[in-house]
């Protein structure tokens, strides 16, 4: 009986021993499949296209361009209406007050800044024949004292002395006493020059005294 224990114990732990080793080397193959699975299927060049936000793909498509996750982004570029800077708001400037002749044009120049949302012209001019008296008091209700009045931009101003035909911004039908209040474009980050022309009318020629008071406001 003691023999036959010894041989039983001895024979199960051998047993136990093979049985073990058969397991260690079953899981030893199941690894090595599952590594060379995944190596299998691994890519192997992975391209990451750049990360486009929501904010940015719509601010591209309200621009026209067509930006997706696999363009790159384009620069914004600002416009000069975007441009924030402090508005001339409540200033202003006289043009001209004073009297003076006008043999054929008298022109004065004024310039609007940059950012005026809102600018104004106003002001008044009485004419008056060059040999007639002229009060300060006094209107001239003669029409041989009438003159042209005229508003004209930079290209307008350079047509205009080249004789060429030119657009106005404003004018004035030949009169010899006349108010003005006229509302003039917006300016954005550029200055904008004009040009207040008082010109005799080729219908009634001859020099002409002319008392003006203009000034702008924006």
């Amino acid at each position: 009986m003691v023999v036959g224990y010894t041989y039983y114990q001895n024979h199960s732990s051998q047993l136990k021993a093979q049985a073990l080793a058969r397991l260690q080397e079953a899981a030893s193959r199941v690894e090595a499949k599952d590594k060379d699975k995944d190596k299998d299927q691994a890519p192997t060049n992975t391209v990451v296209g750049p990360v486009v936000s929501p904010l940015a793909d719509l601010m591209a498509k309200a621009d026209g361009s067509q930006t997706t996750s696999d363009e790159p982004t384009r620069p914004w570029k600002a416009h000069p209406n975007d441009h924030i800077s402090p508005s001339p708001v409540g200033t202003g400037g006289a043009i001209v007050h004073k009297t003076f002749t006008v043999t054929s044009a008298a022109q004065f120049l004024f310039e609007i800044p940059p950012h005026a949302a809102s600018p104004q012209l106003h002001g008044t001019y009485h004419s008056f024949p060059k040999n007639s008296v002229v009060q300060s008091n006094v209107q001239s209700a003669d029409e041989t004292g009438d003159i042209d009045l005229l508003l004209m931009n930079d290209q307008q101003y350079t047509d205009f002395l080249s004789g060429r035909p030119a657009d106005l911004v404003y004018s004035v039908d030949s009169s010899h006493d006349q108010d003005v209040s006229l509302g003039l474009p917006a300016t954005q980050d550029q200055p904008v020059r004009y040009y207040l022309v008082f010109r005799t009318n080729p219908n009634n020629p001859g020099k002409k005294v002319v008392q003006a008071d203009f000034r702008v406001d924006f």
